[in-house]
């Protein structure tokens, strides 16, 4: 299941969990930037838990997913110091109970189906081929309202994913209730993210933007081999906390240069190729480049969701940036209690800045928690 499930896809850049055997042919497990659970089919539960202790996850989630601040309040089932997944299936869940206070949007769905009564339109060839000469039912098609569509399947498919993980009893009496009142009126059915990609909102339906967005998470990041009511004969969710971490930094740069005028932060900017000799380039592409009005390069940015000290391969990642931009840099850390807080200069020229985002913060809101991560984002920018 690792190799053929887990560790595979077009989409995956390296392993999820890198997998080895020792000379006595045990299996060494090794973990990664992703976080999350993996239950094998008549075998152990493999928990990987976040890097950073004492990272406030729900509000990191929250805050780079953009999921609205007046989601989870007091009543959340959340506590601090509880797994990733935990941490999620409490975002989740209050998204979807926000979502089901609401009302389950309703649209027309295309349906084929024998009636008592003609409705719609009468398909001639299957009245032909099924109903006898003297007919006492009606091959119809016709458009029904319905809350059986692809958006609310979705958010069924992830529901019941998140039951099979989340191991906090509270936030899975929640979801499990959740789960029995969509099953009343969605079909449970697997779902793709080629689904979800089809899947489009209007002004009645924009509502589900939020939740469809977390949706994705579950769904992208999901290996399931039998979908039941909260149960798998195998499954696995790891999510890539890199991914988490630098959408929380791209979001506090745009919020820290919305008062300059016409500067943008760019995410994964393809910048000059490094000419390595001969006919050999790299291609350089930072996760964060600050341009100003005039559509010069102000700096370059890495996040790195590690808790330890740099390694060389991090500066010299950083350099190329920097070098190629003719720009400062700056390397993000989560919160690491001081270790990964220092300056240097490349080339005589351009400061280098390593610097910690409170990740950690003991904030007693989200409004806090983000002002915070936001504000510590603004102090580094500025002073570069």
């Amino acid at each position: 299941m690792l190799e053929n499930e887990v560790n595979s896809g077009e989409d995956l850049e390296g392993d999820r969990i890198k997998l080895h055997y020792n000379r006595d042919g045990k299996a060494i497990l090794t973990a990664t930037q992703y976080v999350g659970i993996v239950s094998l089919r008549d075998g152990p539960t493999i928990e990987v838990r976040t890097k950073a202790a004492g990272t406030n996850l729900l509000y990191l989630l929250q805050y780079a997913h953009d999921t609205t601040a007046t989601t989870f309040e007091s009543q959340a089932p959340y506590r601090a110091g509880q797994t990733f997944l935990d941490a999620f299936g409490a975002l989740y869940e209050a998204e979807l109970r926000r979502l089901l206070n609401r009302g389950l949007y309703t649209d027309y769905r295309r349906t084929d189906a024998t009636e008592s009564h003609l409705r719609g339109r009468l398909d001639i060839h299957r009245q032909l081929q099924r109903q006898p000469p003297i007919p006492t039912a009606f091959e119809c098609t016709y458009d029904e309202l319905t809350h059986d569509i692809l958006a609310n399947r979705a958010i069924l498919h992830a529901t019941t994913v998140l039951l099979g993980t989340v191991s906090d009893r509270s936030i899975t009496q929640s979801l499990r209730q959740h789960q029995q009142l969509l099953r009343r009126r969605v079909s449970l059915t697997p779902v793709t993210m080629q689904d979800l990609e089809r899947i489009e909102l209007n002004r009645l339906s924009d509502h589900y933007e939020d939740i469809l967005r977390l949706t994705s998470l579950v769904v992208g990041n999901s290996f399931v081999s039998e979908l039941e009511a909260g149960s798998s004969a195998a499954f696995a969710m790891l999510v890539d906390m890199n991914t988490v971490f630098e959408n929380a930094v791209e979001r506090a740069c745009e919020e820290a240069l919305y008062d300059r005028e016409d500067w943008r932060v760019e995410l994964q900017d393809t910048s000059r190729d490094l000419i390595t000799g001969g006919k050999h380039s790299v291609t350089l592409r930072p996760d964060i480049t600050i341009y100003d009005s005039k559509g010069t390069v102000r700096l370059v940015a890495d996040a790195k969701w590690k808790n330890d000290r740099p390694k060389n391969n991090d500066f010299y990642q950083m350099t190329s940036y920097m070098l190629a931009r003719d720009s400062p840099g700056l390397l993000l850390y989560p919160d690491c209690n001081g270790v990964n807080e220092a300056q240097s200069t490349v080339a005589d020229r351009f400061p280098l800045w390593l610097t910690e985002l409170p990740t950690a913060a003991n904030a007693d809101s989200y409004e806090e928690f983000i002002s915070s991560f936001e504000l510590a984002i603004d102090d580094t920018i500025s002073r570069i």
